[in-house]
């Protein structure tokens, strides 16, 4: 019972003390305009208000006037505002956007009554700005909001194409600056307003998805309309995994899209909204959460606006109150339009403009408020987040740009629902068939799914899902693209990217200018050229006797009968011939026979001696013999001459050596045809270089007919083949020297032309290009590229035979070999002879010696193989005692030799 009238009593005190404060404030009465749906506003303004005047020492006691409005009748505004003006309110609150006039600010600036928007407005021209000296409006203004998003869209995410979505004029304005990025090419930037689609929807994200082959949406509607666009996109698999939308309203956090999402929300969704103002960690929290302080906590945009310019007019108030040290209530009328404007006003207005959000009290809502002198709010901070699990991500200021927002354990711990875009990804990387990047195992029967395929682009990709954590599948085409100037579309992978039916491309893709403006790369897997492949022909056959080429089989056939005829003429002629008839003996003066030493022996020894140039140790003495020898010299020194002109020319024509060694021989020479793939990188760049040697062998290759342009890669190897040497091949240095390693017939020729690069290609904008890039050089410096090209270059059962390729003036053993053969023959010819003749004397030697053939075949090789022996005695066989008969042994065989003499 005490205790009770104790409390009673405590709350008496109170209600006194704080009546006889009141008695001692500043009265000022306001005046806000509400729309008859705005209940959360009106909530903020009256709890706004409720904080400032519980303040013990803000010295000042708002009382609030409130009217509302059931429609937009502009003449029934103008009625509102007259009558708050008469009730002598000190300043005019809204109203929201949805007035169609600005009737209010035109009054306000007449009557010098300090006007306060919250909510969005179009831009105000020179002329909204005289008529409007009165408004500060505490939204941002959307032109730096337009800025804002720019910086967000082109700077941080990237994002070079993607469709533009907007719903009402306020939400076009917030997209402007976007709308310059590339002047609205619509290769790049699409714009659709929803009213134009209000019929059906459906037609919208159907040409989206079908015609556009969006995957960055940015969407700026009404939170009340957002669920509905984004399930009926859901029908169209715009809301699948690498879809990325951008919501631009900053009031998407209140359109109830947590309601709906689900598992089937895989897209990257993001928007952004107003930064409020950290909570103090240290402020008791309250027990009991009023509606207002519900409305608040839930950064619904206007309500949180409100509250903020409610702040912003009160601390003005009381600055402009406390420096004039006095306050008169304004005594304006509508109807009084030639009246002086309430003076106080304008101060206060002044002061909105410039004070700073450190000198108020209660906080601001909102973080970072600045106006311009129009009353404009330019400064704001936007908190860009996820909006379907609400996690905040990052934070933009107009000083700053974009920085990561570090988050407390308390809002890391806050957000329990589940992000389904952060899931493991499934790429579909597109490729196609190509040796050895991408190829079917030759026993892909045995296999299901990825496993079947093999190649370096396999190993690649397999290392960078190994790193960056996320499952592939492989999507195959034909050919990595090619460019058609007229319709100005690609084919192949490049056109599976473009429109988005694949996430990475990978396969012999060179990095080019003109794909770059369709696609992105990653940075360079491998690095190469363009080089020449040609066909390497196989070296003939070497003939050992080579040395019988120079001249035809009947010229040598010629040479021998011209031989035997000179041989039996010289024969006869010289026994024709007095000159050639001497006497045996020289000493003998008077002899009793002449001899003639031009025999056929002596005749034949002469006529070869003179062909081998070697000449003789006699020679004729008649005239007409020396004419004869003189005619055979001539002929013998043209037909050595000949000879050995020919062989050297022959034998240096017939070295396995190409007169083809660079681009330039192949542009000099008409013989070769040469060409490229058609519409791939190696054409393009001939076609678009300024070089002088460059634009001659791309107006050559144009001109060939039939075309040396082929269809592929393939292709153009099996021509060089085929072809054997009528044919050349300009390709790049990577697959050139695949087949090379593999073809024993084929050969590059020249060296490197320019340099280019093979990367992974992405759309445009993807996200996770900068972490394959990084994964990429990972693997570089690991070394783990090296390790994979050695793999599918080096790594075959082909053995080349190895050719030595010599230069003109070298010859082999083999075409010099039937020199040696002839020596040999002559030798070994030589050497029976001479055993022939062995034979022979070791029987004479029996029958004039006596002895039997055994003696004497014994004798006469135990002294052949005495060499240190340099006489030999005229009997080997017998005792040297026996002179007698050794002399006439002697005579006998001296007397035989010199028969032998004159016979031979």
């Amino acid at each position: 019972m005490h205790l009770s009238f104790a409390y009673f009593y405590v709350l008496l005190c109170l209600k006194y003390y704080n009546a006889l404060a009141a008695e001692g404030q500043t009265k000022i009465t306001v005046g806000a305009i509400f729309y008859e749906n705005e209940k959360e506003i009106e909530l903020s303004f009256d709890q706004a208000f409720r904080e400032i005047n519980n303040l013990k020492f803000f010295e000042l006691q708002f009382v609030t006037i409130k009217r509302f409005m059931p429609t937009t009748d502009s003449f029934l505004l103008q009625q509102l505002t007259c009558e708050l003006i008469s009730n002598g309110v000190a300043a005019i609150f809204g109203p929201s956007s949805k007035a169609a006039s600005d009737i209010v600010a035109q009054i306000a600036n007449t009557t010098g009554i300090p006007h306060i928007e919250y909510d969005w407005k179009l831009e105000a021209t020179r002329q909204d700005h005289l008529n409007h000296q009165m408004t500060v409006n505490v939204a941002p203004a959307l032109s730096v909001l337009s800025r804002a998003y720019f910086e967000i869209i082109k700077t941080n995410f990237e994002w070079r194409t993607f469709t533009m979505i907007y719903e009402t004029e306020e939400g076009l304005a917030r997209l402007q600056d976007l709308m310059n990025i590339h002047a609205l090419n619509a290769d790049y930037v699409k714009l659709r307003h929803l009213a134009d689609y209000a019929d059906d929807y459906r037609i919208l994200w159907k040409e989206v998805y079908e015609t556009f082959h969006e995957h960055r949406i940015i969407l700026d509607c009404e939170p009340e309309s957002l669920k509905e666009q984004l399930k009926i996109s859901m029908e169209f698999k715009l809301q699948g995994p690498f879809r990325n939308w951008f919501l631009s309203h900053l009031n998407t956090h209140s359109s109830g899209l947590q309601e709906i999402y689900n598992a089937d929300f895989k897209a990257n969704i993001t928007s952004a909204r107003l930064k409020i103002v950290d909570p103090n960690p240290y402020e008791r929290k309250k027990t009991r959460l009023t509606k207002a302080d519900q409305v608040l906590n839930s950064q619904m945009m206007l309500p949180i606006l409100m509250y903020d310019a409610v702040v912003l007019f009160a601390n003005s108030a009381r600055n402009v109150i406390n420096a004039m040290q006095q306050f008169y209530a304004p005594e304006s009328h509508c109807v009084n339009s030639l009246g002086r404007p309430w003076q106080m006003g304008t101060y206060i207005v002044q002061e909105m403009k410039i004070i700073s959000e450190d000198d108020v009290e209660p906080h601001f809502k909102t973080e970072n408020m600045k106006f311009d002198e129009f009353g404009q709010r330019t400064h704001f901070n936007l908190e860009i987040y996820k909006p379907t699990v609400n996690e905040p991500l990052m934070v933009w200021t107009p000083d700053n740009g974009i920085k990561v927002r570090r988050l407390t354990a308390e809002q890391e711990s806050s957000s329990t629902a589940q992000d389904f875009s952060e899931q493991r990804r499934v790429y579909t990387v597109v490729t196609h068939y190509e040796e050895p990047y991408f190829m079917l195992k030759q026993d892909h029967e045995n296999y299901r799914g990825q496993e079947k395929y093999e190649g370096y682009a396999v190993d690649l990709i397999r290392k960078l899902s190994e790193l960056m954590e996320f499952d592939y599948e492989f999507m195959i085409v034909n050919g990595n693209g090619k460019y058609n100037a007229e319709t100005k579309q690609w084919d192949g992978i490049m056109r599976k990217l473009i429109d988005h039916h694949a996430q990475i491309g990978v396969c012999d893709l060179t990095i080019t200018q003109l794909r770059r403006s369709f696609v992105d790369f990653t940075v360079p897997f491998m690095q190469l050229g363009i080089s020449i492949l040609h066909y390497k022909s196989p070296p003939e056959q070497k003939n050992p006797f080579a040395f019988l080429e120079p001249f035809a089989t009947d010229v040598w056939i010629y040479m021998i009968f011209a031989q035997l005829i000179m041989t039996l003429a010289f024969v006869l002629i010289a026994r024709l011939s007095y000159r050639e008839w001497m006497p045996p003996n020289p000493a003998i003066v008077d002899p009793d026979e002449l001899e003639n030493i031009w025999n056929v022996n002596n005749s034949c020894w002469l006529m070869v001696g003179s062909i081998m140039q070697q000449g003789c140790d006699i020679l004729p003495r008649g005239p007409h013999m020396r004419i004869l020898t003189g005619m055979w010299w001539f002929f013998a020194l043209m037909m050595l001459s000949t000879y050995t002109a020919n062989l050297a020319a022959f034998l240096t024509s017939n070295k396995w050596q190409s007169t083809i060694k660079s681009l330039e021989d192949l542009i000099e020479q008409d013989e070769v045809k040469y060409g490229s793939m058609r519409g791939g990188s190696t054409s393009l760049f001939f076609s678009e270089s300024n070089d002088t040697d460059y634009q001659r062998a791309w107006n050559q290759m144009r001109s060939f007919n039939p075309s040396a342009f082929t269809s592929n890669n393939r292709e153009g190897v099996d021509r060089v083949r085929k072809e054997e040497g009528k044919y050349a091949f300009l390709m790049e240095t990577t697959s050139l020297t695949y087949n090379i390693e593999r073809h024993c017939d084929l050969r590059q020729i020249g060296e490197q032309i320019g340099e280019k690069h093979y990367g992974l290609a992405v759309p445009l904008g993807a996200d996770y290009r900068t972490n394959l890039s990084v994964s990429i050089l990972q693997l570089s410096e690991k070394g783990e590229l090296y390790k994979l090209k050695n793999k599918w270059w080096k790594n075959h059962n082909v053995t080349c035979e190895t050719i030595h390729e010599v230069d003109g003036d070298e010859l082999s053993i083999i075409e010099l070999g039937g020199v040696f053969v002839v020596l040999a023959g002559g030798v070994v010819v030589g050497v029976i002879l001479g055993i022939f003749e062995f034979l022979w004397n070791v029987q004479n030697v029996a029958v004039e010696e006596r002895v039997t053939p055994w003696q004497a075949l014994k004798a006469e090789l135990m002294f052949a193989l005495m060499f240190w022996v340099r006489r030999k005695p005229m009997r080997i066989t017998s005792s040297s005692s026996d002179k007698s008969s050794r002399r006439s042994s002697s005579s006998r065989r001296s007397s035989k030799e010199k028969s032998r003499s004159k016979t031979s």
